[in-house]
């Protein structure tokens, strides 16, 4: 009687084995257990059953593995690795079946990842791996970890789900949600939002114009049978603007004695956060009679970009002097941006003539060179006509008649001459003309003497 209980107890025992081999094996087949570069169809090896616990202090636990490879090829070894260092090789000869029952003692607690790797004769390697309790552990990323979007505009997230060491290979399903409410006007979703380790899932993200600006957490939660992380992200919503500079932003009007006086900058706006909107160009607090133009008053930038326009300032002599502060606006819809134009104002003077600077000394300076180089000449050839050489005249020739004159021989000539050898006529001063040794001859009065 004894004997047919015990009997009925192996059979028992050996059916239960069997069964919960099979259901091993076909769970282990599922999640497809990790070979090497042999062809898995060639050689495989699984375990038959889940480790079994046999003494609770310290653990041991009772592993049953098979292996089998082709029809004319046999399983060589099989290499046992039980995850707390230590090692065994069993070899195998003429078997393309096997199967292997090994216990182990583990010196500390901890759920160990136990690892068996079959040969064959072919040189073909499979291994499969299993921890000595269930493990569901993964683990879960993000990036980036903050997304700049602006009113109305989209981002993604990339959710990495991966396999944790602790599961010893073996996948895990998990699930992912959003745990975190999204912001007004904004939605999100997670494909896939399921799977098992390893996969990736993009969170997408849809903002709405009338989204309040501002940073936001995304909280993204992964759950397994009995383990949950999470993972949070950033989101940062921006709206779009514009800047306005003026460059220069001080001007000066200089003395002028009379009019207008014109000075000219340079307006630029730049664009933020894809902002490409027309601006409405102002100036405002001018003085009464200053005047400000724009040569392009409604300018729209590119997204990101920058777009100029000249600002004119017209200021008349009537205006006060002194330092005048102008604001330059810009305005698209509710959006508002300005800077700021400081012009200095000098009065109007009146003419003022420095006679060494003016263009009348000049033009009274070339104009007196020109005419002494007309003049000198002039002069010169009047004083050589005026002081021409005199011709002597000579006394006139009076015809009288051929009457014989009979001379008296000339005395012998004195020693010395009895007058002065130069003599005036005593009627007009005029020097007298030696014409013979005792006559001399007035050419003015025209006779001798």
């Amino acid at each position: 009687m004894k004997f047919i209980i015990i009997l009925s107890l192996l059979l028992t025992i050996f059916a239960g084995t069997c069964i919960s081999g099979a259901s091993a094996r076909a769970t282990l087949t599922h999640f497809g257990p990790e070979f090497g570069p042999a062809n898995s169809e060639v050689l495989q090896v699984w375990f038959d059953a889940a480790p079994q616990l046999t003494t609770l202090y310290p653990e041991a636990y009772l592993f049953n593995v098979a292996a089998k490879t082709a029809p004319g090829l046999t399983i060589t070894s099989l290499f046992w690795n039980f995850g707390d260092g230590s090692t065994l090789s069993v070899p195998f000869s003429g078997q393309s079946q096997v199967s292997d029952i090994r216990a182990h003692q583990y010196a500390g607690q901890g759920n160990y990842c136990v690892t068996v790797t079959a040969y064959d004769s072919a040189g073909n390697t499979a291994t499969v791996s299993t921890s000595l309790k269930p493990n569901y552990d993964f683990t879960l990323n993000a990036s980036p970890a903050t997304q700049n979007v602006t009113q109305g505009g989209a981002a993604s997230y990339s959710v990495v789900v991966g396999s944790s060491p602790a599961s010893c290979g073996v996948p895990v399903h998990v699930n992912l949600v959003v745990s975190t409410a999204p912001p007004q006007g904004t939605t999100w979703s997670l494909n896939p939002s399921s799977g098992n380790t390893s996969f990736t899932s993009t969170l997408q993200v849809q903002t709405a114009v009338s989204t309040p600006q501002g940073t936001y957490a995304i909280n993204v939660a992964g759950t397994s049978a009995n383990v949950t992380h999470s993972v949070t992200v950033s989101l940062v919503i921006t709206a779009p603007y514009f800047t306005i500079s003026v460059a220069p932003n001080s001007l000066f009007v200089p003395t002028q004695t009379t009019g207008d006086r014109t000075n000219s900058t340079t307006v630029t706006i730049q664009s933020f956060n894809g902002f490409s909107n027309p601006v409405t160009l102002s100036v405002n607090g001018e003085p009464s009679g200053m005047t400000a133009s724009f040569s392009n008053p409604n300018p729209g930038p590119p997204p990101n970009g920058m777009v100029t326009s000249i600002l004119t300032i017209i200021t008349p002599c009537s205006l006060t002097p002194g330092s005048y502060a102008l604001i330059v606006e810009g305005v698209s819809g509710n959006l508002v941006s300005q800077g700021t134009l400081n012009i200095t104002v000098s009065s109007c003077s009146p003419v003022t003539l420095n006679f060494f600077s003016s263009t009348i000394f000049w033009l009274i300076l070339f104009g007196g060179i020109i005419g002494l180089l007309i003049l000198i000449p002039l002069l010169f050839l009047l004083f050589r006509r005026q002081n021409a050489a005199v011709v002597p005249v000579s006394p006139p020739v009076v015809d009288v008649a051929a009457v014989p004159l009979v001379m008296p021989p000339p005395p012998p000539p004195p020693l010395t001459i009895p007058f002065p050898r130069v003599a005036y006529c005593e009627t007009c001063g005029t020097a007298l003309v030696l014409v013979e040794p005792y006559r001399r001859y007035c050419q003015n009065c025209q006779k001798y003497v």
